[in-house]
């Protein structure tokens, strides 16, 4: 048997014989100039409306300002994306994913495979949905979404989108390093079919496109689909929506997008989307959904709304003696932050039900991690406390008459609290029906007091994915809900508890199970539970799991020599990323390390999650990663995936690098123009107006002298120049950091780049305040301009929300001072700034 690896031609005809097999028509590539798969009708309109749909099909698809003359290694502005859409959801999308993968010649249990949080949104059409990224040893292959919006419709039901990079899955099935040496077809490369025009297309695109001549085209395309939509015509009303937005990213690529104008363009586009999807909708429901015939016995995955209790056919007689008792929600992969804020979620509010419906414990613990959320109680009462129940009635001289006989107003009372007159008792001048309520079983309330739990759970975003209409924050798959050794049952979002739960990623590929099939485990009692999940190498406790990764990497990076930086945030991440943790020491090339340290390590921690590794505080050429698994089987396979994503992320940060220093750092300034600040404020070229004024002001308040005047003066005038830069626009956490560096290679003094750095600090509680005075004044005038500026406007925060970090910024104001113990009168620097 050949071990050839498979032509692209050779895969796109596997994926095509795989979805075919799970019921999807193959369809076409679209006649249009498109972005994404997406906006192939099959995608954007056909998930509109009840009727189903399941399809897939290849998209050349087109993003001009990803291009890169074809001198990266799987980055450009022409790639092909493989689009498979299912709809309804099918229930184990996910696993059907994964054993695609597996048909097309990628063997599972060699590489790190794992789905990270990317929610997906094109605000020109008007759709969203919550989802992932998945990753190939670090590398992004895929894009997995639900569906929530499309045509600024609601979607019932949500549709599956699963966008395979295919450029990328063939250049690792064929371990290649760059894209461009893919074996297409067994007799081309990539490069010889896809270069030229990638280069031809890249100088059209950067150099050559007319900016005027394209808003015309704009235009044009804009009043063609408003007559189209006028007379009814969804289709051809669509391609001009494309055209218009193929268009609008040529201008964008040339720079001649400005936010306010983006907004434009973006409101125009989505309301022609809207307009679209509505008489697609409006078609297909003259038509009476013609295809709703074809799902007679499609299986409903849910509808019981907010839940509801199952019956148990082992539920029996009342426990007699206190029990451990379980609960595992069990889901597709939760985002990091919902990981800490769903087991903070179950643990208050589950102490407060328990305490509600009178159940006492001993203790409760909360762990879990991106694919499962439990709560372990232990010792739980087999029955609810006796309650006394007490209520007062009339005054006694309304319960009886001048006979001592009771009155009506007594007999109405008593019988409405259902206790007989001879109960009633007297008190301080009033009557009081007192009840003692016998307290029910355990196993009898758990069920309501799950389903409460549940339904008051609440999450940043959150998503629908079935009928049930529940949302959570990624789709339930399974829950297992145990007291002592009997299921506490009940539905909630189409799934019913049971003791069955699910074993991790790394176990399913290593189980090389039918297309679509998970692995599984018993939980025989609530107080085996934790054995149970670890002998499936899942280490359940977030604390326990966050030391481990802590610990292996730190001795990965020992063995070149090495140390890792304090990286709290990124170690909190890492370790909700994942279930098991193996660290990977990795390397690129020393050369990269000409690039500014602060862009090499932002590269790692913000697309990769990579820990950096240095010595004697200096950055080398290793990083640490970590993989989800208890043990990888072939290391040195997943090792090498890292090092090759690394390596073309650093090729585009060198080609970004390149680029921004080929000029000085104050011609980017014009450009702050085109970028808001606020609309009653202005452009941030505006904001710079102001701080040249107010930051030298602010200097003569903090007792400078000339020199240091100055400085402010000229770093003031510099100071949002970076934003422009193609680093930042990247990389946004780098601002003032890209500054500094860029002010120094154009010439500028040391200490006017040491200013432009310092003003973004305090970046965080616990970080430095600016050293240097011009960095304080500087510093102080940004917050203060932003402060005095937005309260003036009311954009002031409130109690959920603060988008333009005005309590940062005041917090940051204070802080500043005490760090440097200054004098400084902030509210005569609030009315300069005012």
């Amino acid at each position: 048997m050949s071990t050839k690896p498979p032509s692209m031609q050779e895969v796109i005809k596997r994926l095509h014989d795989f979805w075919a097999a799970h019921g999807c028509s193959i369809w076409q590539p679209y006649s249009e100039k498109v972005g994404a798969g997406t906006m192939n009708p099959a995608t954007v309109l056909r998930v509109l409306g009840p009727e189903p749909w399941n399809v897939a099909y290849v998209e050349p698809s087109f993003r001009p300002d990803d291009g890169r003359y074809a001198e990266n290694p799987n980055r450009m502005q022409m790639h092909h994306q493989y689009q498979v859409i299912l709809k309804p959801d099918p229930g184990n999308p996910q696993e059907l994913y994964l054993s695609s993968l597996e048909a097309i010649g990628l063997d599972r249990t060699r590489h790190d495979i794992r789905f990270v949080e990317d929610n997906w949104e094109s605000p020109a059409l008007g759709a969203w949905g919550l989802g992932w990224e998945v990753w190939l040893d670090g590398q992004e292959i895929t894009q997995f979404t639900y569906f929530q919006q499309s045509g600024s419709l609601a979607l019932d039901p949500v549709s599956v989108e699963i966008t395979y990079g295919l450029d990328r899955i063939v250049m690792y099935l064929q371990h290649k390093t760059q894209v461009w040496d893919i074996d297409v077809d067994g007799q081309h490369t990539f490069a010889e079919l896809y270069r030229d025009p990638e280069i031809e297309n890249c100088v059209y695109e950067f150099e050559l496109a007319d900016v005027e001549r394209m808003k015309r085209l704009y235009e044009i395309y804009r009043e063609e689909a408003a007559a189209c939509i006028a007379r009814g015509l969804a289709i051809p009303a669509h391609d001009y929506v494309l055209r218009q937005s193929h268009t609008f990213n040529l201008l964008d690529a040339r720079g001649a997008i400005g936010v306010t104008e983006r907004a434009k363009f973006f409101a125009d586009m989505r309301s022609q989307a809207k307009a679209v999807s509505e008489l697609y909708v409006e078609q297909r429901q003259r038509q009476e959904f013609p295809w709703l015939a074809n799902e007679k016995g499609a299986k409903e995955t849910g509808s019981e709304g907010a839940g509801e209790i199952a019956q148990s056919p082992n539920l029996q007689s009342p426990l007699s003696t206190p029990q451990s008792f379980v609960l595992e929600l069990g889901s597709e992969e939760l985002p990091a932050q919902d990981v800490v804020d769903g087991l903070r979620q179950l643990e208050e509010k589950l102490a407060a039900l328990l305490a509600q419906y009178k159940l006492t414990y001993e203790s409760l613990r909360v762990v879990g991690t991106t694919r499962r959320l439990t709560a372990y109680v232990t010792d739980l009462a087999p029955m609810q406390a006796d309650e006394v129940v007490e209520r007062r009635g009339p005054a006694l001289a309304q319960a009886y008459d001048s006979l001592n006989q009771p009155t009506r107003a007594l007999e109405g009372f008593a019988r409405g609290q259902g206790v007989r007159l001879d109960e009633i008792e007297v008190r301080d001048n009033y009557v009081y029906a007192v009840k003692r309520v016998t307290g029910r079983p355990a196993a009898a309330v758990l069920p309501d007091l799950c389903l409460e739990l549940l339904n008051g759970l609440r999450w940043g975003k959150a998503m629908r994915w079935n009928s049930s209409g529940i949302a959570y924050s990624r789709p339930l798959r399974w829950i297992v809900a145990l007291y002592g050794d009997q299921v506490v049952p009940f539905t909630w979002a189409g799934v019913t508890t049971g003791k069955t739960s699910r074993g991790p990623r790394f176990a399913d590929a290593a189980a090389r199970l039918p297309a679509g099939a998970f692995t599984s485990f018993a939980v025989a009692d609530a107080s085996s539970y934790f054995d149970a999940v670890a002998a499936q190498g899942v280490v359940i406790d977030r604390d326990e799991r966050r030391q481990l990764v802590e610990e292996l990497v730190r001795r990965a990076a020992e063995t070149v020599g090495g140390t890792v930086p304090d990286e709290p945030a990124l170690l909190d991440e890492v370790t909700d990323l994942i279930e098991a943790p193996t660290a990977l020491l990795g390397t690129f090339e020393a050369r990269y390390l000409d690039l500014p340290a602060p862009v090499l390590i932002g590269v790692m921690k913000k697309h990769q999650r990579y820990f950096p590794v240095t010595k004697g505080g200096a950055l080398v050429n290793h990083f640490v990663a970590v993989a989800n698994s208890n043990e990888l089987a072939h290391p040195d396979v997943v090792r090498e995936g890292y090092e090759g994503v690394i390596r073309a992320r650093y090729a585009d940060a060198a080609y970004f690098y390149r680029a921004d220093t080929s000029r000085s750092l104050e011609s980017f300034s014009p450009r702050l123009a085109t970028l808001t600040f606020h609309t009653k404020l202005g452009s941030m070229l505006d904001r710079v107006e102001r701080l040249k004024v107010l930051a030298p002001q602010v200097a003569a308040m903090l007792g400078a002298g000339e020199a240091d005047i100055a400085t402010v003066s000229r770093a003031a005038e510099l100071s949002k120049a970076d934003l422009m830069t193609n680093m930042v626009v990247e990389m946004t956490s780098l601002q003032g950091i890209i500054g500094e560096i860029y002010a120094v290679k154009s010439g500028e003094s040391a200490a006017v780049a040491q200013a432009i750095r310092e003003q973004y600090l305090p970046r965080s509680a616990g970080d430095d305040a600016p050293a240097s005075l011009p960095g304080l004044a500087l510093s102080l005038a940004d917050k203060m301009d932003a402060l005095a500026g937005l309260f003036a406007v009311k954009a002031i925060p409130t109690g959920s929300a603060d988008p333009f970090g005005l309590r940062r910024a005041a917090l940051g104001i204070v802080n500043s001072l005490i760090a440097t113990g200054t004098d400084f009168s902030v509210r005569a620097g609030l009315a300069a700034a005012g």
